[in-house]
């Protein structure tokens, strides 16, 4: 009988196609499926701002894109070697590069897929390598879009709350500024937020495995700290949720069910991530983010929101626009916290119109957010959550948490249009009347304010501790004021659609459309501001070989090069695979933040000098111009003179890099063509035996032996702990480098008294391993940052290998959680589908 049913439906629809005209009609397929077109013009909009880098053969070329895709050649080398890259020897003498998130290819499955779904259009178009920045463009208004249709289910409010979303201009200075992973991370927080309101109230399986999924994707988006601030919100709401429930005196039995759900589903989106986070908390213990103590509080609230900041929220450029017209309270920027005055203006309206328990959710997440982005300026908060709350003190840059502002005012947007577009009590009118005209006449005050109190202004400014230039100062008002006329303009024109709307006078679509597009150039007025594409070569020719580097490469040996004064970033010389005892990273392992500290190795003076070279000059004023003049050889001390030499000597720092001079014979110059090469002729090799140790304990006693003057690097090692042997000098102990690459360091000795080998790498614990013989034997940390072994006389194979546990046992649980929720998902949709056609054939 149900075989007949099924042969009967079959034919029924072949037959059904059949009568089907074959003639394509768009505007019948819109009306069959009218959630086409809004994503449709969040696609169209993106591609008309983004043109340039999308069809314009042209590219963003930021310093932290540059900074990433300088570590590129090295991740393509060594997985064209068929090696999966977790160490990066070019920067720092050495650090993790897959812990510390520097790189990580093939995490971001979702990515990944992205890409594979790319390929074969690759194949017939040419793509350009933005178009998966693009998507995530997309990814996040349409999450936001969802979201927006689920709960207010009209397409001209999704629409409007998608667009402000991913126009903001902070959201658009990710890309601007090579922040890629900010936008891949943050695209998620809708569609979370979503899911585990949808899980909450329904308990159903397919919710819990589509957030458990969606957590993590997030996660393994590899930025931490927006992850991070996602999980907040989701703590926010879910304690916001059971007070509420509580309060509807909903059951116990159903609120304990809906809590344990969400925590399984975390659990298990959190354990789908561990191929990445168990590596990170791994690094995390040996970075400067690491222990209970994380961050130094100084250094974590640098970039602290100042509550007089908020005033950019109504007029962008008034603390500037970044650079150098920047006068605000955090150390520099490069773009204004604006989420646009239309926003603005829909999203108080939610407030004054609907109190729902959403408005009021989001209206907390506002302030709270707000409050928390103060930092230092709001101690009271910001001490307690950086002491207390659990891994809040890794981070840094508390204005970042301005994502979940954004998100929540938007939200707040969409509902104020929603609740706008649905007043049917006509007592509501004369509150939004009323709003309105209070909105419009403390922003045009303040902007006339501004237009006719320049003075004030420029006082404002010179009272400020920027320091800006005449130029700068008066660059700043301009904007300012500028700025502030298109303020008025557009909540003119924003308030009369509004009044024009609630008159009768103009239709919800005409209302909405009018929105939308004050919007759009409200937006845009200031994100092309951000936005500076450049042409592709320029891309090529920033990395292209110099002079310097052409003759650093000549030379076979194993070395490292000290950057002393160049006019090159941090990384730059990771592209050409030339290793560095410099670099930059936000989360540097500890005791090399240490060393650069107290040798003063990645210091400069008020000048720009390094300590380095300020021992061989001094700046002096001539005609008001600083110039240097050399310090005599009797006025420079020994003893600072002896610890640089000592420094160098031990990185196996072969090579120093510098503009200007340097005057001192143990430094001979090798290239005398900008930048001058300098090669250091006392440098030690990079595995090499000592005739002692001495034990020290105690950072502090550590860098005041080696600043005394007395300590030879080539002669003694400074352990911390008593080892258990001794060791005795002899001319006959040898080691010779076999090999050497990312993982792996081989080398032979032939030792004729028992001794101490040093080698210059970094001490790691967390994944390196010493094998003499195939027999482990244990790594010693040795002048502070080093490593060495003890080996006892006769012929050797010695190996240094990388291999975390972490890593491995990462990737399994990863792979099994993946497994389980996509088994869950197959299940749940093949019961969903099931249930479909059972409703069908009845």
């Amino acid at each position: 009988m149900a075989k007949k049913k099924k042969i009967k439906n079959a034919q029924r629809k072949i037959e059904k196609f059949r009568q089907k005209p074959l003639k394509f009609s768009l505007k019948k397929y819109l009306n069959k499926h009218p959630n086409t077109l809004p994503p449709l013009i969040l696609f169209v909009l993106l591609l008309i701002f983004f043109n340039e880098v999308m069809m314009g053969g042209k590219t963003f070329l930021p310093p932290d894109r540059l900074n990433s895709q300088s570590i590129g050649p090295f991740i393509q080398d060594a997985l064209n070697r068929g090696i999966y890259p977790l160490w990066c020897p070019y920067i720092f003498s050495g650090m993790p590069s897959f812990s510390s998130l520097t790189s990580a290819p093939y995490v971001d499955i979702l990515g990944d897929i992205i890409k594979v779904i790319l390929w074969p259009f690759k194949k017939i178009f040419p793509l350009p390598d933005f178009m998966g920045v693009f998507i995530n463009y997309f990814l996040f208004g349409l999450f936001t879009y969802i979201f927006l249709m689920k709960k207010a289910g009209v397409r001209i409010v999704a629409l409007f709350a998608a667009l402000a979303m991913v126009f903001q201009p902070p959201v658009i200075a990710f890309a601007a500024f090579g922040h890629n992973t900010k936008i891949a991370t943050a695209a998620f927080i809708p569609i979370i937020f979503l899911l585990l309101d949808e899980l909450l109230e329904k308990r159903q399986l397919l919710y819990f495995a589509l957030l458990a999924l969606a957590v993590g994707l997030q996660l393994l988006r590899a930025h931490t700290q927006i992850a991070y601030y996602t999980f907040m919100m989701m703590g926010m709401f879910i304690l916001y949720w059971v007070i509420g429930s509580v309060l509807r005196k909903h059951s116990f039995k159903n609120i304990v069910k809906s809590l344990s759900l969400v925590a399984f589903a975390l659990i298990i989106g959190a354990a789908m991530s561990s191929w990445l986070y168990l590596s990170v908390q791994e690094y995390t213990q040996y970075s400067i983010r690491g222990g209970a103590k994380g961050l130094d509080y100084g250094y974590a609230t640098n970039w602290s929101f100042s509550p007089s900041e908020i005033i950019t929220f109504l007029i962008p450029s008034f603390m500037g626009f970044g650079g150098e017209t920047y006068w605000g309270g955090m150390p520099f920027t490069d773009y204004p916290f604006y989420m646009g005055i239309v926003t603005l203006l829909l999203a108080g309206m939610a407030f004054i119109v609907k109190r729902s328990r959403y408005v009021v959710f989001f209206t907390i997440l506002a302030l709270v957010t707000l409050v928390i982005s103060f930092g230092k300026h709001f101690p009271i908060l910001y001490g307690p959550l950086f002491k207390f709350l659990p891994f809040f003190n890794k981070f840094r840059v508390p204005s970042m948490i301005h994502i979940l502002l954004a998100f929540a005012v938007v939200i707040l947007a969409g509902i104020g249009l929603h609740s706008l577009l649905n007043l049917k009590d006509q007592s509501q009118h004369q509150k939004i009347r009323k709003y309105i005209y209070i909105f419009i006449g403390i922003s045009g005050f303040i902007a006339l304010f501004l237009l006719f109190g320049k003075g004030v202004y420029l006082n404002w400014v010179d009272g400020s501790a920027k320091n800006l230039t005449i130029t700068a100062r008066d660059s700043a008002y301009q904007k300012a004021a500028s700025d502030a006329i298109k303020l008025v303009i557009l909540l003119a024109l924003s308030g009369f659609a509004i009044l024009y709307y609630l008159k009768g006078k103009i239709n919800r679509r005409i209302l909405g459309g009018t929105l939308i597009s004050l919007l759009i150039i409200d937006l845009w007025w200031v994100d092309f501001k951000i936005v500076h594409p450049q042409p592709k070569t320029d891309q090529d020719r920033y990395f292209a070989n110099t002079e310097v580097v052409r003759f650093l490469k000549r030379d076979s040996e194993r070395y490292r090069i000290y950057p002393v004064y160049d006019d090159k970033p941090s990384n730059w010389y990771v592209y050409h695979k030339i290793q560095n005892i410099q670099g930059y990273h936000a989360a540097k392992l500890k005791i090399y933040q240490t060393f650069l500290e107290e040798t003063g190795l990645d210091s400069r003076n008020k000048y720009g000098l390094p300590p380095f070279l300020a021992k061989y000059f001094r700046v002096v004023l001539k005609d008001s111009r600083p110039s240097l003049q050399p310090i005599p050889p009797e006025q420079i001390s020994p003893k600072k003179i002896k610890f640089d030499n000592t420094i160098l000597d031990m990185l196996n720092a072969k090579y120093l890099i510098s503009y200007y001079p340097i005057p001192d014979p143990r430094y001979r110059q090798v290239l005398s063509r900008g930048p001058y090469v300098y090669e250091n002729t006392g440098v030690l090799p990079r595995a090499y035996f000592v005739d002692k140790f001495r034990v020290i304990k105690g950072k502090d006693n550590i860098f005041n032996y080696m600043k005394s003057g007395d300590f030879d690097p080539s002669t003694e090692a400074i352990l911390e702990n008593e080892p258990e042997f001794s060791i005795s000098p002899s001319e006959d102990n040898q080691v010779r480098l076999i090999s050497y690459d990312i993982h792996e360091i081989k080398l032979n000795a032939q030792v004729a008294t028992p001794t101490l080998m040093v080698l210059s790498e970094i001490f790691y614990p967390a994944g390196w391993k010493a094998f003499v013989d195939d027999k482990e034997k244990e790594i010693y940390k040795t002048n502070y940052i080093l490593r060495s072994i003890f080996l006892e006389p006769g012929s050797h194979e010695i190996k240094f290998v990388f291999n975390p546990k972490s890593f491995k046992l990462g990737l399994w649980i990863s792979l099994l959680s993946f497994l389980f929720i996509l088994s869950l998902l197959v299940i749940q949709l093949a019961f969903i589908r099931k249930k479909k056609n059972s409703h069908a054939e009845n």
